[in-house]
């Protein structure tokens, strides 16, 4: 059976966000691809992204699966 996780970013939209922001916006944004990476090495692949945009924050919902092999 294959391992399903998903990780969740928050990142502000950048027309919204002002200069003070933009730094938090890139530290987001770098978090999640650390992440990524992390459950790469880990065996997972991404299986799927889907981005939800809101008034002020897009959210990432990055779906990742594993082989059984890899547990």
């Amino acid at each position: 059976m294959h391992s399903i996780t998903t990780i969740t970013t928050i990142v502000p939209i950048v027309p919204i966000v002002d200069d003070t922001e933009i730094p938090r916006q890139l530290r987001k944004l770098a978090e999640r691809d650390e992440d990524l990476m992390s459950y790469a090495r880990s065996g997972y692949r991404l299986a799927s992204t889907v981005a939800i945009t809101g008034p002020e924050f897009v959210t990432f919902v990055d779906t990742l699966t594993r082989d059984p092999e890899h547990s």
